[in-house]
């Protein structure tokens, strides 16, 4: 997926940037949101179809386990038929199979529909990074990542609260109903708005490394997720990770002969040489680590050991929305006038404190101290996700 390094601003006027970041801020928002409104309704979900922890569980993992494997295409697909018209596709793909969750009839069938809806949502992410990274210069770059952080954070400190308000006083095929005027919205809006953008030359599809990402990864996170019923040592678990491990192995060893050969790999190895780059994304995973499985373990503790409501259990989770809104706007700010380094270290060792004492909860805690720790996180989250994201794109050169 290429990024003009100068865009043309003559014909769009100097204001078309904010109406870009404005549009993608709904596609952003709407699939991150889904990816954590879902958690609250785990356990009403085991009620709804009469199924175990461990079965809806892939209501969750599915999703992801998509996303994983078609992200890595948005490049060529964005490349191949235009920016503007893949990212509509994506948001009509998402919207339409948020409907079809909401009247899902059965588990599996569910589960096949958050496969397809996670296919649809996977690219919106990639796109709108893009989007915003081509119309906004590097010097305000930090601004342009504090404004885009606000949904992007919001998203899934809030889809806890939202959620739980949802299933205690709706019903849960709401929690997906909800994506639909929302996705309606974000299509009318980039149609009418957004400019088409596709570069030139022809690109080319890479199959083989797509069979050997979708194949790794599957397998890898099937057996991550089986992990915590079947045992690390089962043979199923050992099985599928040396699969994956396998099949990765290949991935990368395939990528970089197409590479070297001067081919278009589904993804750029080379840009992992970058020690920043590397770093970036090294400290991107404990941070997106922290941030879902933290809100994931919580609303089920909170409901289950702790015997909250849905809607309780979202309300004591909402401190770190707030808090999050607040520091990525001023994150985003820093980041620009001091730098990218002075705002995130600090970030990560307040995250670190406050996800290390969250390890310590018991059925005693203190809801208001729970609160204290997930305001910490959502402080530090603010000064964290956005000033990565800024740095590790620095590092990559227009034509990647």
């Amino acid at each position: 997926m290429q990024v003009s390094a100068q865009p043309v601003r003559s014909s769009r006027g100097m204001q078309y940037k904010w109406i870009v970041a404005t549009v993608v801020i709904l596609g952003v928002f709407m699939s991150i949101l889904d990816q954590t409104i879902v958690n609250i309704a785990i356990p009403r979900l085991q009620t709804a179809f009469g199924a175990d922890i461990h079965s809806v569980q892939w209501v969750l993992t599915a999703y992801i386990l998509t996303q994983g494997v078609v992200t890595p295409t948005a490049a060529y697909f964005s490349d191949t038929f235009g920016i503007k018209r893949f990212y509509i596709f994506c948001l009509a793909a998402f919207t339409i199979c948020s409907a079809l969750c909401g009247i899902a009839w059965s588990l599996p069938v569910l589960i096949l529909f958050r496969i397809l809806q996670g296919a649809g949502g996977a690219a919106l992410f990639p796109l709108s990074i893009t989007l915003l990274f081509r119309e906004f210069p590097p010097q305000e770059r930090g601004a342009a990542m504090g404004f885009f952080g606000v949904p992007a954070l919001l998203a899934p400190a809030l889809g806890p609260t939202l959620g739980g308000y949802i299933v205690t006083f709706a019903g849960w095929p709401l929690i997906f109903y909800i994506n639909v005027p929302i996705g309606i919205v974000a299509i009318i809006l980039a149609t009418i708005l957004l400019r088409e953008y596709r570069p030139e030359g022809r690109t080319r599809f890479d199959f083989i490394g797509f069979f050997f990402a979708a194949i790794g990864l599957a397998t890898m996170l099937y057996a991550l997720s089986s992990a915590s019923t079947d045992g690390w040592t089962s043979g199923t678990v050992l099985g599928f990770l040396l699969v994956g491990v396998i099949f990765l192995s290949l991935f990368v060893t395939a990528e970089i002969i197409i590479a070297n050969r001067g081919g278009q790999p589904l993804l750029d190895l080379r840009l992992f040489a970058n020690g920043p780059f590397r770093t970036g994304i090294i400290a991107s995973v404990f941070v997106i680590f922290c941030l879902f499985s933290g809100l994931f373990i919580f609303t089920i503790y909170l409901q289950t050991i702790r015997g909250l409501s849905a809607f309780q259990a979202g309300l004591i989770l909402l401190p770190q929305a707030l808090a999050s809104m607040v520091s990525v706007i001023i994150g985003g700010r820093l980041v620009d006038r001091i730098g990218v380094r002075a705002v995130m270290i600090p970030g990560l060792l307040i995250l670190a404190l406050a996800t290390w004492q969250l390890t310590l909860v018991t059925t005693y805690s203190p809801y208001w101290w729970i609160q204290i720790m997930f305001i910490l996180r959502g402080l530090a989250l603010g000064l964290t996700i956005q000033p990565l994201t800024v740095a590790m794109m620095a590092e990559v050169r227009p034509q990647q």
